[in-house]
C-alpha cells in the first residue's frame, strides 16, 4: 500500500514515531471480520439457548460492545438468509464503541437523531442499546443512501424509528428537538484505506480542508435542534486532527460545548487526543481491534438536570421526508391489499396472521434472488410467512397452483450465482 506524501508527513507531525510505525503496520494487515446481534430478534428464536449465538466458527467478543464479535473468517454473507432475516448486522467493530458511550449516558426513554445515517450500522447499534420508550429518528440526505438505510432498519425490525430523507437545513427548518444528536459526519475516510484503496487515490489535504468546513457547517446548522443539557455524538473516520481536534475544540469555543467523558478499559487500546486537553477516542489499525474511528461527546450548555425533551413537552412531529415510520403500508389495488414484506420482519409482527413455511437454505437464497417458490398443497391459499430456521425472511401469496414471490425488487440477491456450500454463520 502506498500513502499520500502529504498524509503521512501530517500523521508523523501530530503522532509519535511508535504510534505511527504502529498504524502504518496495521494498514498493512488484513482487516478483521465483526458482526453485532440483533438481541430483538435473537430472543425469539426457540433453539438460541439464553439468548446466547452459537456460532459455527471461532469467535471473540468486541468488548466495547454488548452484542459485537469478531469471526475468525469472513463468510459469503450475501447467501446468509439470516442475515436478510435481520438476525444481526455486518459492521465494524470501531464503530460499535457507539454501545458504550448510549448505555453509559442514557437512563432514561429519549428522542435521538442520527442525521447523517446510511447504511444504518450506528442507527441499529443504537436501537440496541437505547433504554424501552424511546424515539429515534435516523436521517440520510441522499436519496440512493436513504433506501439502504430503510431496507436495513425494516430488517432491524423496531418500530420506535422513523426513517428520513432530508438535509441538516431541512431538519432544522422543521424545528424538531432532540435530546441525543449522533453526527457521524463525511469526512476524508482516512480510516477505510486499508478496506477501500480507492480511498487512498481520492485523498488529498485540499479534501481535508473541504471535510472540515464541511463537518463544521452541519453541526452549527444542526445544533438549534439540540435541546439545551443535550448531547452531540461527533464521530469521523479518519486520523487528522483538523476533522477530529480541531473542529472538537471549535464546537466548544463557538457553539458553547463542554466535553464529556466516557469510561473505558485500558486493555481495549483505545486512544486518546493527539493534541488538545478536550477528552476524544481514536480507534487506529494496529492499535485497536477494528478499522479507523474517532469519537467525541460533547454536551450543550443549559439545564442538564431537567427531564428528557419527550418527557417534558409534547413535540412537533411532522419530520421532514418521511420514508418509513414502521412497516411499510399494504399496497392497496382495487379491493386487493397486498401487505409489504417489512410486515413479517417487524418485531410487531402476530406470526398468527398468516400460515407460515419454514424454508431449506437453497428454497431461501431462491426466494431471495426473486425466484418462485413452490409451496405444499397443505397450505390455504392466501398469504404465507417464509422463514428460514424459524426466523421470517419474507412473504408470499399462495394462488394454489403457484405463489407470487412479494419480495422487494431493490431488496433482491442480485447474483444468480449460488455456492454449493450453504453459508452458516451460527448453530441455530
Amino acid at each position: 500500500m502506498e500513502l499520500p506524501i502529504d498524509f503521512v508527513k501530517e500523521l508523523q507531525l501530530n503522532m509519535s514515531n511508535d504510534l505511527y510505525e504502529a498504524l502504518w503496520t496495521g494498514l498493512h494487515q488484513k482487516p478483521l471480520t465483526s458482526v453485532r446481534i440483533n438481541p430483538f430478534k435473537a430472543k425469539e428464536i426457540s433453539s438460541w439457548q439464553n439468548h446466547v449465538p452459537q456460532f459455527n466458527q471461532a469467535v471473540k467478543k468486541v468488548e466495547w460492545c454488548k452484542n459485537g464479535f469478531y469471526l475468525s473468517q469472513r463468510p459469503n454473507f450475501t447467501f446468509d438468509p439470516l442475515m436478510h432475516g435481520g438476525l444481526y448486522y455486518v459492521q465494524e467493530a470501531s464503530s460499535m464503541f457507539l454501545d458504550t458511550i448510549i448505555r453509559q449516558l442514557v437512563k432514561q426513554p429519549v428522542r435521538m437523531l442520527d442525521l447523517c445515517a446510511a447504511p444504518g450500522g450506528k442507527t441499529t447499534c443504537v436501537l440496541s442499546a437505547l433504554p424501552q420508550g424511546s424515539q429515534l429518528v435516523c436521517n440520510e440526505p441522499i436519496r440512493q443512501r436513504a433506501q439502504i438505510l430503510n431496507e436495513n432498519v425494516l430488517k432491524f425490525g423496531c418500530s420506535n424509528v422513523i426513517v428520513t430523507n432530508s438535509y441538516p437545513k431541512d431538519i432544522a427548518k422543521s424545528k424538531q428537538m432532540f435530546d441525543i444528536i449522533l453526527a457521524d459526519v463525511p469526512c476524508s475516510g482516512e480510516g477505510m484505506f486499508r478496506k477501500d484503496p480507492e480511498s487512498i487515490n481520492q485523498w488529498s489535504m485540499g479534501n481535508v480542508k473541504q471535510c472540515q468546513h464541511l463537518q463544521r457547517d452541519i453541526i452549527e446548522t444542526i445544533w438549534p435542534c439540540l435541546r439545551p443539557g443535550g448531547i452531540v455524538v461527533y464521530s469521523t473516520c479518519t486520523f487528522n486532527i483538523h476533522e477530529n481536534e480541531e473542529n472538537i475544540a471549535w464546537i466548544a469555543e463557538e457553539l458553547g460545548a463542554t466535553s464529556i467523558e466516557i469510561e473505558i478499559e485500558k486493555k481495549w487500546n483505545i486512544l486518546s487526543q493527539l493534541t488538545g486537553t478536550r477528552p476524544c477516542y481514536r480507534f487506529l489499525p494496529g492499535v485497536t481491534k477494528g478499522e479507523g474511528l474517532f469519537v467525541a461527546v460533547l454536551r450543550k450548555s443549559g439545564d442538564t438536570s431537567s427531564k428528557s425533551l419527550s418527557q417534558k413537552r409534547k413535540t412537533n412531529n411532522i419530520f421532514p421526508n418521511v420514508i418509513s415510520h414502521g412497516p411499510l403500508p399494504d399496497v392497496v389495488k382495487g379491493k386487493t391489499s397486498t401487505p409489504h414484506v417489512s410486515k413479517v420482519l417487524s418485531l410487531d409482527f402476530n406470526k398468527k396472521d398468516y400460515q407460515s413455511c419454514d424454508l431449506c437454505w437453497r428454497e431461501a437464497i431462491s426466494y431471495l434472488q426473486g425466484q418462485s417458490i413452490m409451496l405444499d398443497a397443505k397450505y390455504n391459499k392466501g398469504f404465507v410467512t417464509l422463514t428460514y430456521k424459524d426466523l421470517p425472511i419474507g412473504i408470499c401469496k399462495n394462488l394454489g397452483n403457484r405463489a407470487n414471490n412479494l419480495y422487494p425488487q431493490s431488496w433482491r440477491i442480485r447474483t444468480t450465482h449460488v455456492p454449493q456450500e450453504e453459508t452458516t454463520i451460527f448453530k441455530i
